[in-house]
């Protein structure tokens, strides 16, 4: 069954975006400024014309056409993304995270989309790529402040990584293999197993086996020990089973 490492990689990415997209201006041919976003303010002098300015967030650059002796204010948008890799390159287990979002003037009314379809402060289910969010402002009068960022799921290697399952435990107390462990549990938290003695009878079972709050040292399902014996499991997780023995010694 394939999986991958337990290695979760964390980065942190910060964001500086500016907030205004696609905002056209008309400078009053009396001169002075004129505004009608509230949040781009532009000066003019008298016989000055028509001004268009166009912004692309996903670059920060912002380009005046006509006019001249104009200045312009825009604001800006900074936020942290917070992206945690997948535990494999064959799965989608990985997330990204928007925090300390600053900017706009806001309230902290803010729209967040992502470029898989999530929308809220967190994206799930993500596999290697690249991928973006936007972050727009919602509140009224801030016109097109918007923030737009390109993000990059990495697998942590190029190789799967299998299940392991040990075939005997011996918890007699020694603090020594006393539960049974499966390596890399971690990547299939939604799981079954059980166990059964040589008469084909169930004598343990568990779900999201987890090598710690749910596992195996040998009892059953009264929670009394097994005697030493040959026991058999069935795992199951995502449609997949994996079948074999552990042996217990006491």
């Amino acid at each position: 069954m394939k999986n991958i490492s337990s290695l979760i990689l964390f980065s942190f990415i910060s964001i500086t975006c500016w907030s205004q997209l696609n905002v056209y201006q008309n400078v009053i041919s009396s001169g002075g400024s004129y505004d009608s976003s509230s949040t781009l303010k532009i000066s003019s002098t008298i016989g000055e014309a028509f001004i268009q300015t166009i912004g692309d967030p996903s670059t920060n650059v912002f380009l005046l056409t006509q006019g001249f002796q104009q200045t312009f204010e825009v604001n800006s948008m900074t936020f942290d993304i917070t992206v945690s890799n997948p535990l494999c390159n064959e799965r989608n287990d990985g997330f990204a995270q928007v925090s300390n979002i600053i900017g706009c003037d806001s309230n902290g009314s803010y729209l967040i989309t992502w470029s898989n379809g999530n929308v809220g402060n967190r994206a799930s289910n993500l596999s290697a790529g690249s991928y973006t969010v936007q972050i727009v402002d919602t509140v009224a009068g801030h016109s097109a402040c918007a923030g737009l960022a390109e993000f990059k799921i990495d697998a942590p290697n190029d190789k799967p990584c299998l299940l392991k399952f040990y075939s005997g435990i011996t918890p007699n107390g020694d603090g020594r293999n006393e539960t049974w462990i499966i390596d890399n549990i971690e990547a299939f938290p939604f799981n079954k197993v059980k166990f059964y003695n040589r008469l084909g009878n169930k004598v343990w079972e568990g779900t999201n086996y987890n090598n710690s709050t749910t596992v195996w040292g040998g009892e059953n399902l009264s929670g009394n020990e097994l005697p030493s014996d040959t026991y058999f499991y069935i795992f199951e997780a995502e449609g997949e089973v994996e079948k074999g023995w552990v042996e217990l010694t006491r």
